[in-house]
């Protein structure tokens, strides 16, 4: 089914099911007023972010882990200046993510930039958000993936977030030079290999890059592969901070 077609099939299925009245994550019948278009019981089952966090990557440090930086951040240099999550990779934000990016369900891409705005907003203030990042970034895919999808899920929480917070986005300013394998199954070299030289800065847009405090967004943290390959190149062009904040993150543990 094409691009068009896509479309006009998600239009009919939301007049036949409107996503305000079922859970996204669990599809149970609800209400439009539910926070993040989400039931009682997925709200509360959701992991969200909380207690000790790493404070390099944002991931929710494990109760056997006493120190400030999580396992595979004391083993494995980053690009990146500090990550934030909002919620422990589990059952119910694999869910959210595969109906995102799988079933076109695009208001969650949405649901989820509110969710990212609400984390940033609470970890630095309304206002403070405009005082520590210049431009928001979204994690681009490449043009095959996106003519399949019909979207890319990180510009679709990034514009709500940018929308919602009032920072410019530049949904261009990052382009992926090479279609790259899935990362799924692949160990932490496998993904950096994957993803080497997966970006680059469009042409004509360098300046923008020149001493900006940068915010990435995207889906997930797993390794931080695919975001440290993002944060070098916009180091290398002269961002002067690269910041990343995901929905979900993968859990502390250690990583060979």
């Amino acid at each position: 089914m094409g691009t068009w077609g896509r479309l006009i099939a998600n239009e009919i299925l939301d007049m036949l099911y409107p996503p305000g009245l079922y859970c996204n994550c669990c599809g149970k019948i609800t209400d439009d007023s539910r926070t993040y278009g989400l039931c009682n019981d997925c709200m509360r089952d959701i992991k969200w972010v909380s207690g000790r966090i790493c404070t390099k990557c944002g991931k929710v440090m494990s109760e056997t882990d006493p120190g400030e930086v999580c396992f595979y951040c004391r083993s494995h240099e980053h690009y990146f200046d500090r990550g934030y999550a909002c919620a422990e990779y589990g059952m119910h934000e694999k869910n959210l993510l595969y109906e995102l990016k799988y079933a076109s369900r695009g208001d969650i891409g949405l649901a989820m930039g509110e969710i990212i705005y609400d984390r940033m907003a609470a970890e630095f203030g309304e206002d403070g958000l405009a005082l520590t990042y210049d431009l928001v970034i979204p994690i681009p895919i490449h043009k095959r993936r996106k003519n399949t999808r019909g979207f890319n899920q990180a510009e679709l929480i990034a514009k709500d977030f940018s929308e919602r917070s009032g920072l410019a986005m530049d949904a261009k300013l990052l382009v992926r030079t090479k279609e790259t394998g899935a990362m799924k199954g692949l160990g932490p070299a496998e993904r950096r290999s994957n993803i080497q030289g997966a970006f680059g800065i469009m042409n004509g847009r360098e300046r923008l890059v020149q001493g900006a405090r940068i915010l990435i967004i995207d889906d997930i943290f797993t390794t931080g592969a695919t975001l440290d390959e993002a944060a070098a190149v916009l180091k290398d062009a002269g961002a002067s901070r690269v910041d990343f904040c995901v929905f979900a993150s993968g859990a502390d543990y250690l990583i060979v």
